[in-house]
């Protein structure tokens, strides 16, 4: 059942929101805002303890005659005294064109309904002015600084771009995205920062500067520009990449089908002999039992989803002119810099799981066990970083690496998404780093994928110790598939990412960091899921 919107009492104008000075902007930031922000699935600070909301900038600029939307940066502040800004462009409209996006009921002096104040996005006027400021490589002269648009080279080559139909996808999470005539895909970014978003920044540079093709076309952006300041990424627009979906779920159905087999087959752990953990196979010298219960297009999928991550790594470490993407080596200054964001996050962890540990039962307690009693052991892992030994490369990596990052389009791939770690500044995110470190959050997705299968979403009459080592078998082969293809690949395109003992250690290392920072997010989010990473860990700690 649909809510109704909170009420808002105006004066005279609904323009007096946005001045100060106003009851209404006091009325608007101290009960309007927080709540309909609360209900946003695109902000990520519910959960947080926030002393105030502000609006660190409201810029007015008219997109038709008589029709204004003020883009709102909202600035929220902890009561750890850190911030987020947030962007919500607003307009006001007699009545709604949507049950979506309503942030207030506007209530004249008489206390009579005179309006709606709405989310602009979710108004045909707003969106057909940003893709048309997209077409027409706009700037747009605000109160301070200037909105400018930019088009991308796949524009100039398209025909029939007027009076666009268009509409919000309804399935948002940390953005909002537009959708013109299914053809183009405008993201606009509600948490912003102080540079220009590395989602924009890569796929700019993948669809513009480089032979990569297996990323969406980019299509233009819309971004906050002011003299001597930091440009603000508010949005990026994509041509339409034509897929059937993500290959997260074409993963679970595949390893669910694996699982049917040995059961149907009747095959015994004996049958099932233990691929090396991380030891590179080629597809070719995979048993032929393997063959059978993984598939032929399971490992075709495999190998080809690890050529396109190191096509796309041998494409970020050929640009060797701009500063932002060009190779470097590893020195101490990375090194201080790593470590410090290593066991930061291992310390939180560790403090989150002491806390919760008793929501835990059965293997997951166990796990949780045995990593907190071997606290010094992980410690000393992650602390085992020595830049001296290191003598590959450091690139622009994807950064937040997984399967549901991964579109099929017929029998290939399409990788997307390069907004980076969602915890991690914006300033980290574009740290250069090795590039096995994105085939190590691949291969973590395998893992997932796979301990998914075993925990929620199997339904078998096998025991379920009996899944968990047959999962961990199948886990090894793909895994051993992939780096394979991965390395051979990377090493033909001229990657620097050294020699065997080198690719095995950052692997490793960058496995172990994934997981840790996987236990946190299910800690937060999925209780019922921290088995997963913590199996992780353990069979990297123990070489399972």
């Amino acid at each position: 059942m649909k809510l109704e919107p909170a009420t808002l009492d105006i004066a005279s104008d609904w323009k007096e929101i946005f001045d100060p000075e106003s009851k209404a902007h006091s009325q608007f930031l101290g009960k309007i805002l927080p709540g309909y922000l609360q209900e946003m699935r695109w902000f990520g600070a519910k959960s947080s303890r926030i002393k105030r909301y502000g609006a660190e900038y409201s810029l007015a600029y008219e997109i038709a005659e008589n029709v204004w939307v003020y883009l709102l940066f909202v600035e929220v502040v902890f009561q750890s005294s850190n911030t987020e800004t947030y962007f919500l462009p607003l307009t006001y409209l007699k009545k709604p064109e949507t049950d979506q996006g309503t942030v207030a009921k506007l209530l004249g002096s008489s206390g009579k309904p005179i309006g709606y104040l709405v989310d602009a996005i979710y108004t045909s006027a707003y969106r057909k002015s940003l893709f048309d400021g997209i077409v027409q490589n706009q700037k747009v002269t605000l109160s301070i600084g200037q909105l400018r648009f930019s088009r991308g080279k796949v524009l100039k080559k398209k025909s029939g771009l007027t009076n666009m139909q268009s509409e919000v996808l309804r399935l948002e999470q940390s953005n909002s995205t537009i959708v013109y005539g299914g053809r183009f895909y405008l993201k606009i970014y509600r948490k912003l920062f102080r540079h220009n978003n590395p989602d924009l920044e890569l796929t700019r540079y993948f669809s513009e500067k480089s032979a990569f093709q297996h990323s969406p076309n980019f299509a233009g952006t819309v971004e906050w520009v002011r003299a001597d300041y930091y440009n603000v990424s508010l949005g990026l627009m994509q041509e339409k990449v034509v897929n059937q979906g993500e290959a997260w779920n074409d993963t679970l159905d595949e390893i669910e089908g694996f699982f049917k087999r040995v059961e149907e087959l009747g095959y015994t752990l004996d049958e099932l002999p233990k691929i090396d953990l991380y030891k590179p196979i080629a597809r070719e010298q995979v048993p032929d039992y393997y063959q059978k219960l993984v598939g032929e297009s399971m490992l075709r999928k495999v190998e080809l989803l690890a050529t396109r991550t190191a096509e796309m790594h041998i494409a970020l470490f050929a640009e060797k002119t701009d500063r932002h993407f060009s190779p470097e080596s590893f020195t101490s200054d990375y090194t201080v810099w790593l470590l410090n964001r290593v066991m930061y996050m291992f310390d939180a962890r560790f403090n989150l799981l002491e806390q919760n540990i008793h929501k835990l039962k059965g293997e997951a307690l166990e796990y949780a066990t045995f990593f907190l009693e071997n606290k010094d052991l992980i410690k000393d892992r992650l602390l085992n970083f020595d830049d001296q030994s290191l003598n590959s490369c450091r690139i622009r990596i994807h950064g937040d690496y997984h399967l549901g990052q991964v579109l099929l389009t017929g029998d290939d791939f399409c990788i997307l998404d390069f907004e980076g770690e969602p915890e991690s500044t914006i300033r980290d995110r574009k740290v250069k780093q090795p590039p096995v470190k994105d085939l190590a959050g691949l291969f973590r997705s395998y893992h997932y994928a796979v301990f998914a299968t075993v925990f929620q979403r199997m339904k078998s009459d096998l025991p379920l110790d009996f899944l968990m080592e047959a999962g961990g078998r199948y886990y090894r082969l793909i895994v051993g598939v992939s780096l394979e293809a991965y390395v051979k690949t990377a090493m033909e395109g001229g990657l620097n990412i050294g020699y065997s003992k080198e690719i095995d250690f950052l692997l490793r290392y960058h496995l172990l960091e994934k997981a840790i920072y996987e236990l946190g997010y299910e800690l937060h989010a999925r209780p019922e899921w921290v088995i997963i990473p913590l199996k992780g860990i353990i069979q990297i700690l123990k070489n399972e």
